[in-house]
């Protein structure tokens, strides 16, 4: 049995200034599982320490990827201010600082695509060819991966095809394959996104599939504890439905992830998750594992079998955490520990 350590929760970090870092686009050929041969454009956003270039070939930068709707950016640049998708883990004085690593982020491949149309269905295995792209246009001919959710399964698909690039590799809340009552919960998802279509009720269909997603990603002790079982105060009883917070939640959940997405996009993305699939056999001897207690979605025995079947020397954490699979982005004490411990970085920090 792995082994299984009790997680605290920490506040978030505070914004972080802006670093040395490119943005860019990358048009290339892709041969997808489904597609076949498709130039596709690929953008992405690349950090590294200020006293050296982003794009040099001998500091292989540590590529971060994460669940559907993160992307390329990973931190504030002078020309794109956002914080980035994993604050506490990504960001000045984090374990992934860009101030003193190299950092990697690309949006995925999935819906529409300046160039190749409509890309669906796309696989954890396409991302990966894409990702390599990019690696080749930044001079990287070798790199590290961190990748939580989805980006797991990319991290592994690409360890899978291009093994002889990957240094380390670091993963949480992902395996080799899905479970059954995880793409049945996706299933439910991605039909309420084309209801929503036919309706023309693209956003109220895309809000719907968010906030039932909301309750995979989080615990049943978390709400417990979270939400009052109570309704809301009535605003005209006998003329309105009852409303709940936690119903609230979920409604403002929705509604924000259908402000920024597309139902294509979602419904490639969806898919691609139910899709994947590696050999275990492929996952690299130098790479760290991470599960949580409460994630239905990537149960602990499911990141058990892939080690037990994969090569040896590989590691496999367990964390208690109430958070279920959403304990990536909130539980940043651990994590920010797990991802210092598989990229070796405090052996990488003494050599220079």
């Amino acid at each position: 049995m792995a082994p299984c350590v009790a997680a605290r929760q920490r506040p978030p970090a505070a914004p972080s200034p802006a670093s040395a870092g490119i943005s860019g686009r990358v048009s290339v050929p892709v041969l997808f599982d489904y597609l076949g041969d498709r130039r596709a454009t690929v953008s992405y956003q690349l950090h590294g320490p200020a006293d050296s270039p982003p794009v040099v070939a001998d500091l292989p930068p540590v590529v971060v990827l994460g669940g559907i709707s993160a992307g390329r950016r990973l931190a504030p640049t002078l020309e794109d201010p956002d914080d980035g998708w994993w604050p506490g883990v990504v960001g000045s004085g984090t374990v992934l600082d860009p101030s003193r690593h190299r950092l990697l982020g690309i949006d995925y491949l999935g819906g529409e695509n300046e160039g190749a149309g409509l890309l669906r269905p796309v696989t954890s295995h396409d991302q990966a060819r894409a990702l390599a792209a990019v690696l080749d246009r930044v001079h990287a001919p070798r790199a590290s991966l961190v990748g939580a959710s989805y980006g797991g399964m990319v991290a592994l698909a690409f360890a899978e095809l291009f093994p002889e690039r990957v240094s380390r590799l670091v993963v949480l809340c992902a395996a080799h394959r899905t479970h059954p009552m995880a793409t049945a919960w996706r299933s439910v998802q991605r039909e309420a996104v084309r209801l929503g279509v036919q309706a023309g009720r693209s956003a109220d269909g895309l809000s719907l599939a968010r906030a039932l997603a909301m309750t995979t990603y989080r615990s049943a002790a978390e709400f417990e504890e979270r939400f009052s079982p109570q309704p809301l105060p009535f605003v005209a009883p006998g003329r309105c439905s009852p409303r709940f917070p936690v119903e609230e939640y979920l409604h403002a959940r929705g509604a924000d992830f259908a402000s920024r997405f597309d139902p294509e996009r979602f419904l490639a993305l969806s898919e691609s998750i139910d899709l994947h699939r590696t050999e275990p056999r492929s996952l690299p001897s130098s790479a760290l594992l991470v599960s949580v207690t409460s994630d239905a979605l990537v149960p602990p025995w499911l990141v058990d079998r892939l080690v037990a079947q994969g090569g040896d020397g590989a590691g496999h954490v367990v964390v208690e955490s109430p958070f279920g699979h959403d304990a990536f982005l909130k539980e940043v004490e651990h994590v920010s520990a797990f991802v210092r411990l598989g990229l070796a970085l405090d052996d990488v920090e003494a050599s220079r």
